[in-house]
């Protein structure tokens, strides 16, 4: 069992043992003025750092129901980035598909929320890699196909959220391979959020959900006995979760960066990402635009 699946079964003992975000920092170790000098004039002068999120991608960004208030491992982080670059958060809730054109269009200037970074993204925005994922496949429990890879749902349905390039891009491929084996094709079906995707599941239109393996084990820890993940541990596709940030706003993501990597300096990195149980997916170091296709 790889080091990520061990952090992440334990994910709901984690949670309700999580202390505030504020009572595990480090006292945060003052910035030297270069990198606060690097935060744009016109992002000084408002004082917040707007972030567009979906808020609907648990345990890295999410709101309870019931609750306004944003929490989640990115959204710990991205709080005590604000807090070194002295600024304030705002959230903007934001469609996963729409969260790339929403910083071309300036209504945000993080996109947030699982957005991964891959080769074509970087085309129209930059980012800094703050953890380690990839997809997985969620079926029902009571299911007793067998399925252990993406490759046994020829002539099946996956539903997977909208705007999901990296996992459709490895569904497309699997689609091809049933097609050269004389197979049925995989039927995909794109939904605005996470759980809308799950909830066709819910319905058994389709045979498996595709997402993120944090956000699944933490919906399986939801449901005891109700769902299950294909293969045990079975990873699609590996990505690089990331902020993304508009093309002419350098300072402001590697300000971003900069102070992100003095949390990991300090241990605050560390210890957000085990309070959230995603302590398995740390980075060794973070970086900006290296996608998990340009890693070795």
């Amino acid at each position: 069992m790889s080091k990520l699946t061990q952090s992440l079964s334990r994910l709901a003992l984690v949670l309700a043992a999580a202390l505030p975000a504020a009572a595990i920092a480090q006292a945060a170790r003052p910035l030297p003025p270069d990198v606060l000098n690097l935060v744009p004039a016109e992002v000084k002068a408002r004082g917040t750092l707007r972030v567009g999120s979906q808020q609907t991608f648990p345990p890295v960004e999410f709101r309870e129901p019931g609750k306004t208030e944003v929490t989640g491992a990115s959204a710990d982080l991205l709080a005590e980035v604000a807090k070194r670059l002295n600024l304030r958060l705002e959230y903007i809730q934001s469609e996963y598909a729409a969260l790339i054109s929403g910083v071309e269009a300036d209504r945000f200037d993080v996109a947030s929320g699982g957005i991964s970074d891959t080769e074509e993204r970087e085309q129209k925005l930059d980012f800094v890699n703050y953890m380690q994922s990839g997809g997985s496949i969620m079926v029902l429990a009571a299911n007793t196909d067998k399925l252990a890879t993406i490759d046994d749902f020829c002539g099946k349905a996956v539903a997977t959220m909208l705007g999901g390039r990296t996992i459709m891009t490895a569904v497309e491929a699997a689609m091809e391979r049933c097609t050269k084996a004389g197979k049925p094709t995989i039927r995909a079906e794109q939904l605005p959020t996470a759980p809308d995707s799950r909830m066709q599941l819910d319905l058994k239109r389709v045979d498996g959900y595709i997402g993120d393996f944090p956000a699944l084990v933490y919906m399986g820890a939801q449901f005891p006995g109700k769902y299950k993940i294909v293969g045990g541990n079975y990873m699609l596709t590996p990505y690089i979760t990331s902020w993304g940030f508009a093309k002419n706003r350098a300072g402001l993501r590697d300000a971003v960066q900069k102070a992100t990597q003095s949390m990991l300096d300090d241990g605050t990195y560390k210890k957000i990402l085990d309070k959230w149980g995603v302590g398995g997916a740390n980075l060794p170091a973070v970086s900006i635009n290296l996608p998990s296709s340009k890693r070795k």
